[in-house]
């Protein structure tokens, strides 16, 4: 954690309207943010997911000193790539579902206590994962339960049920999809195992506050890659409730892993989703990339 006041108070905000609460909080972030002294300079509201590429590529070549960014998850792991390496500050205003990145670096979900944050300066440097098929912050899964959430959360379910919906339908998921066997390959070795979902996790939450492990971090300059192994449908269940307690699983048949890079190859070929996002099939390459990514977050960088 760095406490920076040379950082500048010219910022440019990005809102995502279809996120959870993004429809009607533009004005409200442009005003918490300019009551905390940010020189707010061009505003941009988008409403389609493939409107988020081009709208922050037009605020960045404003050169502002922070880009603050209201969205979700999916939002900021799409914009995060393009302000990596640039020395452009990125704020975070959480307005998904799930909001693992704001829950990894403590931001609070609050409108207040998140301009709070993205007015502030207090800053460190996190890690992106650059996939064959896109670039995440949280976590990539690899299996039929990853493809089958990321097609059946719809934005109605999330807008009534909030981030709760991703533990229904992931367990109904995970409980009617067959086990695959996976060949894992890092710089320490290859290992083959059966598994019913992958998770290679950058962050340390993922699926609204599921912890990836207890050793997970995101300025660590590590991936960790966790097998859930074959079990019975009343195992999964009792699974998934320990997983979203936080509880950290150690049983026959899972796989702890630690890398900075990793190649995944399936049989059969297996869904890939980044950050929630369907993203095609295996076979699945990651490389973690340290420390490229500024963002604004709390002094107190402790999870």
């Amino acid at each position: 954690m760095t406490d920076d006041v040379s950082i500048g108070r010219r910022a440019a905000l990005l809102i995502n309207a279809r996120s959870r609460t993004g429809e009607h909080a533009t004005s409200a972030a442009l005003g918490a943010l300019k009551d905390r002294g940010l020189q707010v300079g061009r505003v941009i509201q988008v409403s389609r997911p493939d409107e988020l590429g081009q709208a922050a590529r037009d605020l960045l070549a404003d050169e502002p000193d922070r880009l603050i960014v209201g969205g979700g998850d999916g939002t900021i792991a799409t914009v995060a790539p393009l302000i990596a390496r640039t020395g452009v500050a990125l704020g975070v205003i959480p307005m998904g579902t799930a909001n693992d990145f704001a829950r990894t670096l403590l931001i609070p979900v609050d409108l207040d206590g998140a301009a709070d944050v993205a007015a502030g300066a207090c800053w460190r440097f996190v890690d992106l994962a650059r996939a064959n098929v896109g670039w995440f912050l949280n976590a990539a899964h690899v299996g039929v339960a990853a493809a089958a959430v990321s097609r059946d959360v719809s934005p109605s379910l999330k807008l009534w049920f909030g981030r709760a919906v991703y533990a229904v339908v992931g367990l109904h998921a995970l409980i009617r999809s067959p086990t695959f066997k996976a060949t894992i390959t890092t710089e320490a070795g290859t290992i083959r195992v059966e598994a019913r979902e992958l998770v290679i996790g950058n962050g340390r939450y993922y699926g609204g506050g599921v912890l990836v492990s207890e050793g997970s971090r995101m300025d660590d300059g590590e991936l960790v890659i966790y097998a859930m192994g074959a079990r019975s449908r009343w195992e999964v269940a009792g699974t998934m409730a320990l997983l979203k307690l936080q509880v950290p699983l150690d049983r026959p048949g899972d796989l702890f892993i630690k890398a900075r890079n990793v190649s995944i190859e399936a049989d059969p070929p297996q869904g890939v989703t980044l950050d929630g996002e369907s993203r095609g099939q295996t076979p699945l390459t990651v490389e973690v990339v340290p420390g490229v990514l500024r963002v604004l977050a709390p002094p107190d960088d402790t999870p």
